[in-house]
């Protein structure tokens, strides 16, 4: 088996692998007949503003094409590990060139570790910012180009999450898997930015934005009512979040810490090296029930965590699960839409103020389209919440979008649901993206004609009705 890595954004050195490549080398089975001479280290620049997601895609297509392809034999597809933004890279090269022909791909297994398949909430803060951060080692900008991708909510992002949907990678013998955590590395705590902290997070990139498995909803307004007019799912892709694992870090992070002569006990190592066994669908999806259980029991264990701070006192801190959901707000003539307030309801009434006290954990709105919006909720407070009897399992959403009024304007509109019809889609550690395409209303008064050749001031014209 030929193994390519692939790092995440800002790096500048190989020595971002750490010591994986050598640990699984040395504790690959026969099977899988790992050797040092099969192993290729990726080195694409990503802390160039210029280049974007995209162009790296393309350049991976050239090096793999020229270097990894012609050592393949025939039938034989190589392996791919990646890190961080390394999965999106990799992912729009197999959309680029692979679209419609994935048996054709000469990709085998995917194994992305805490990949920003939906993004990352830190990528807003910008790259200055960001680069201050502890766990940017060597103080390394991100290039604008990629963070623009990574930001929630990217046009980018949902364009190739919207496209993946259509993938049934399984089907034709592309093995993909996510390994992520949810640990968070106090030692790279910033106090001004609370994201890396964030519960349900490794610090960098939350175990909703990781996972591959989400859908996307879209709502069309017909009056007032926004009415469900599609649905998708994702296929089932294997993720697993491994016990005490964070983003970065030689500590506890999920690929530096990796020691070159691990004995196969690291959780990466030993489940990288499990995913780059399977060799079937019966397999795979037996994984992903290993997976699943894993995901449970870690997630059972970590849900509080005890720190003793200042050696005076100790701090608990609590991790639910938690989803996110990225709304796309556009009108029937394809315009987005960037002026607009969205409200969430529940109960009999589907009132705002029946929502649960601490379901919401944040909102970010992408600073290049602002009409894309991301929500973090703590689906746990929801789910529990919403399940009383007197709130009957309500659960809806209002926009309001201006302008209000004039002579072209939007009403208000509002889905009216069920949470337990929602359940497909609003899952725990998943991302559900909602496309809303409101109407845009034009009144006669827009546009008139008159046989009055005489002048006549028309600024005061009156709107008249609502043309169709």
């Amino acid at each position: 088996m030929l193994l390519v890595f692939v790092h995440g954004w800002s790096v500048v050195n190989t020595d971002t692998y750490g010591g994986l490549p050598a640990a699984l080398v040395k504790n690959a089975s026969a099977k899988l007949d790992l050797q040092v001479t099969h192993l290729y280290l990726s080195k694409y620049v990503s802390f160039a503003d210029e280049v974007k997601v995209d162009d790296i895609a393309r350049g991976m297509q050239h090096a793999i094409a020229t270097e990894v392809v012609p050592k393949l034999a025939k039938g034989e597809r190589f392996a791919c590990v990646t890190h961080s933004t390394g999965a999106p890279v990799v992912r729009k090269w197999i959309d680029l060139y692979y679209r419609g022909k994935l048996d054709k791909c000469p990709l085998g297994h995917l194994v992305m570790l805490a990949p920003a398949n939906h993004g990352s909430a830190l990528a807003q803060l910008g790259k200055g910012r960001v680069a201050r951060m502890k766990f940017f080692a060597d103080g390394v900008e991100p290039g604008t180009g990629v963070l623009d991708w990574l930001e929630l909510g990217s046009d980018q992002s949902w364009e190739l999450n919207r496209d993946w949907l259509a993938y049934d990678c399984v089907a034709a013998r592309l093995y993909p898997f996510v390994l992520t955590g949810q640990t968070i590395d106090r030692a790279f705590y910033d106090n001004l930015n609370a994201y890396t902290d964030e519960a349900g997070s490794d610090g960098v990139v939350r175990v909703a934005a990781a996972n591959l498995n989400y859908g996307l909803i879209r709502l069309v307004q017909t009056d007032g009512d926004l009415a469900l007019k599609k649905d998708d799912r994702s296929v089932k892709t294997a993720l697993g979040v491994l016990p005490g694992r964070s983003h970065s870090g030689t500590n506890i992070g999920i690929l530096a810490s990796v020691k070159a002569d691990d004995d196969g006990t690291h959780p990466t190592v030993q489940w990288v090296l499990r995913c780059l066994e399977v060799g079937s669908a019966a397999a795979y999806n037996r994984l992903v029930k290993d997976l699943d259980d894993l995901t449970a029991k870690t997630q059972t264990d970590e849900r509080k965590q005890s720190v003793k701070q200042l050696f005076i006192f100790r701090r608990t801190f609590v991790t639910n699960r938690y989803c996110m959901l990225v709304i796309r707000i556009v009108d029937d003539r394809g315009y987005n839409l960037s002026d607009y307030d969205v409200l969430f309801t529940a109960g009999p009434a589907y009132d705002p103020n029946h929502l649960p006290p601490g379901f919401f954990v944040d909102r970010q709105r992408n600073h290049l389209n602002p009409g894309k919006l991301t929500y973090y909720i703590d689906y746990d407070v929801m789910n529990d919440w919403l399940n009383k009897p007197e709130l009957a399992g309500k659960f809806g959403v209002r926009i309001t979008a201006r302008p209000s009024e004039g002579f072209a304007y939007y009403t208000v509109a509002e889905h009216k649901g069920a949470f337990a019809a929602l359940r497909r889609y609003f899952e725990p550690n998943q991302t559900l993206m909602i496309e809303v395409e409101l109407r845009r209303r034009v009144v006669e008064g827009v546009f008139r004609l008159t046989q009055n050749l005489t002048p006549e001031d028309f600024s005061k014209q009156p709107k008249g009705s609502e043309i169709p």
